[in-house]
């Protein structure tokens, strides 16, 4: 009997369900989303959710438990810079699973494991020349200059086409 045994085994023993898990869940904290099967997916959202909340209470206990769960440093401060910026006014619910349709070759749910909330775009600079004259009026120097002013992206508009 099958009594209160919880979770997916996924055909893989207990080593490699575990390096699964934490390969999806870095691979999860640097793309912000990721392509797989719904088995997956359910498996490691609670465990990401678990934590980002770890995360978020930042003591020193909780952050080692993170370190050691993902065991690798750079996802680690990553998901610490997330938890202060992304997710602060937040308390749950950082995931979410959009599905797909079945895979071709063997018919398997896809989906895609997301965050909520999008990634904050940061502001593309603009390199502009700034050219000065001295009071002769003679030497000029030119300079480039990074100028942090937001890019505007181009909207693109269709245009109706009428069928008569």
């Amino acid at each position: 009997m099958k009594h209160g045994v919880y979770g997916r085994k996924l055909g893989r023993n207990k080593d490699e369900r575990k390096r699964l898990f934490r390969d999806i869940a870095r691979a999860l904290i640097t793309h912000g989303r990721l392509h797989t099967t719904l088995a997956k997916a359910k498996s490691v959202q609670g465990m990401v959710e678990k934590l980002i909340t770890k995360t978020k209470r930042a003591t020193n206990g909780s952050l080692l438990e993170v370190k050691k769960t993902l065991s690798d440093v750079t996802v680690t401060k990553l998901l610490v810079d997330m938890a202060k910026t992304r997710f602060a006014g937040r308390n749950s619910g950082y995931t979410r699973i959009v599905k797909l349709g079945a895979r071709r070759g063997d018919a398997s749910e896809m989906v895609y494991l997301e965050f909520v909330d999008a990634a904050p775009e940061k502001p593309q600079t603009k390199a502009t020349k700034v050219t000065k004259t001295t009071k002769d009026g003679n030497a000029v120097q030119e300079a480039e200059v990074v100028v942090e002013k937001p890019v505007k992206a181009k909207k693109t508009v269709k245009a109706a086409k009428s069928t008569k």
